[in-house]
């Protein structure tokens, strides 16, 4: 199956660089009127084209037979398709799409917490194109848990493609162009994920964040770290993903004391695998929170592990079981 992975992603970045070329758009951009077209949606930039050329786009992307993939590997090739358009954009690292490596044992940690009783309001808070949301979604899907995605960010362009993903993909996400850090919570989500976007918020940061910093801009990932917990429901879930240096950081002390207040539990920090991250200054962690109330408690004692590479089967059928234990004895295990 891999083989017709590669020919339609291979197919579709052809049709890509000639729209590009003729439309002198960004790679991003053609991508964008490349899943309209695969979701039977009209764009104004096709209909400027000559006849004969947008018939010959429009054949060549059904010859990609993306329809006849199982959801599974659309996800791959959309994956694939996104990562290279990204590349060729040179778009920086807060656009980059969160790898499939992450996403799995996002998915890993919200599957041993939902259940299959009712579907689960699952929230990406900075959704970018969608590709973190789509990976965990197909984990719990996997697990029989349906889920109703919601997803926010301020960048029109990747929300839009986050909308064709979501689309292709057959998962209606309900997607919000907003600032996340100046939405008020909701406080009705079951689960919330987040690959953290990493820098100096440029706004005026409301008063009552507690990360707020006394003297200089303030991290927004730390901002985003609050707003996580403000969207979940008591009990509620957070799996953020978050650069690992975040407690060494010149404003480490306003989220430590963030996390001292009553309203969350700092319930674990993993340390991702040094290999998913070419420049070691740009490694990250899972960080898990659980919002007070319902029937969540502080873990007894907080998880500190290290998450091991793809590769190493035996470490990561122990780090499974180890989690597994853990979570069954914290109650953050259905």
């Amino acid at each position: 199956m891999f083989e017709q992975i590669e020919k339609t992603t291979k197919q579709l970045q052809g049709v890509q660089a000639q729209l590009t070329q003729l439309l002198y758009i960004s790679a991003i951009e053609a991508l964008v009127l490349i899943f309209e077209q695969l979701n039977q949606q009209t764009d104004a930039s096709l209909e400027e084209l000559p006849s004969e050329v947008k018939a010959d786009l429009v054949a060549a992307i059904e010859a990609a037979q993306f329809k006849d993939l199982s959801v599974a590997d659309k996800r791959q090739v959309i994956q694939f398709l996104l990562v290279s358009a990204m590349r060729e954009d040179g778009l920086p690292a807060n656009y980059q799409t969160t790898p499939d490596a992450i996403g799995m044992w996002v998915g890993f940690i919200a599957e041993k917490f939902l259940t299959t009783e009712q579907p689960a309001h699952v929230l990406d808070l900075g959704v970018g194109s969608g590709n973190l949301l789509a990976t965990v979604q197909q984990v719990l899907n996997t697990a029989d848990i349906d889920v109703i995605g919601h997803g926010i960010d301020n960048d029109d362009t990747l929300l839009t493609l986050a909308s064709g993903v979501g689309a292709l993909l057959g998962n209606p996400w309900q997607l919000t162009l907003a600032d996340a850090v100046a939405t008020a919570g909701t406080g009705t989500n079951d689960l919330v994920i987040s690959d953290l976007p990493i820098g100096y918020y440029p706004k005026t940061v409301p008063a009552e964040f507690t990360t707020k910093a006394a003297a200089e801009k303030t991290f927004v990932h730390h901002l985003l770290l609050e707003q996580a917990v403000n969207n979940l429901r008591p009990g509620g879930l957070a799996i953020v993903v978050v650069p690992a240096d975040l407690f060494d950081s010149s404003q480490a002390d306003q989220v430590l004391a963030w996390l001292q207040t009553p309203d969350v539990y700092f319930q674990a920090l993993l340390k991702l695998p040094a290999k998913l991250f070419i420049n070691p200054a740009a490694a990250k962690n899972l960080l898990i929170l659980q919002r007070a109330g319902g029937d969540a408690s502080q873990a007894q004692p907080v998880l500190l592990g290290q998450i091991p590479e793809v590769t190493n089967r035996s470490g990561n059928q122990t780090f499974i079981k180890e989690y597994t234990d853990w979570a069954i004895k914290n109650r953050i295990n259905h």
